[in-house]
């Protein structure tokens, strides 16, 4: 698995993916719902657009979560959450700067890196939003979280461990089918051709 990365996608199409992939990540996020499986999959269309630019990606996690906040009827403090999607964005955006292909290696590691990154990161959001506005555990590892804790495991440790195994198993999702709908969508998309331009090499740097 190759998948090139040699383009420079511009600011208005950016723009208008980060949209479209937001209003996307809902949808995949509501599919979800009917499936047994306790995963996140909030991220998926977010890796798709982080491949095609910072602010795409940016967009498309500020998207998802102002719609979730809204049509879900979440709190405002839910919207905190979105700091672990920027997160994700800064983790691809930063790991293939300088790369002109994306190899199986490459995905391995980059959702590696985004499961274990992105638990510590939930597990600190969660703990400073227990402590701060009273807030409860709602997401897919509620029960698990309610187990360690009534067992007098810490606050912390209790809402790190069961985000670890289901961050790995659900960015292993997100960016491996992110990452191959960038490939499709970049190489078959006509309008591509036109928003976006050559990388520049480091040799014309």
């Amino acid at each position: 698995m190759e998948i090139r990365l040699n383009i420079k996608t511009k600011f208005y199409m950016q723009l208008i993916l980060g949209l479209a992939f937001g209003f996307l990540n809902y949808g995949a996020k509501m599919l979800q719902g009917f499936n047994p499986i306790p995963l996140y999959m909030d991220t998926l269309f977010t890796v798709t657009a982080s491949f095609f630019g910072l602010f795409c990606g940016l967009v498309s996690g500020t998207i998802y979560h102002l719609t979730s906040l809204f049509l879900m009827h979440q709190t405002v403090e839910n919207f905190t959450w979105v700091l672990c999607s920027y997160t994700l964005v800064l983790i691809i955006r930063l790991y293939t700067r300088r790369k002109e292909v994306l190899s199986l290696v490459d995905v391995v590691i980059l959702f590696f890196m985004a499961a274990l990154i992105i638990s510590f990161e939930g597990a600190i959001i969660f703990v400073s939003l227990k402590t701060l506005a009273n807030y409860r555990e709602d997401s897919q590892v509620r029960n698990m979280y309610l187990m360690l804790s009534r067992g007098n495991i810490p606050v912390f440790v209790s809402a790190l461990l069961p985000r670890v195994p289901m961050n790995l198993l659900d960015k292993a999702i997100s960016v491996s089918l992110g990452a191959l709908l960038y490939g499709v969508f970049q190489k078959n998309c006509p309008y591509m051709k036109k928003a976006c331009e050559p990388k520049q090499t480091n040799e014309e740097a």
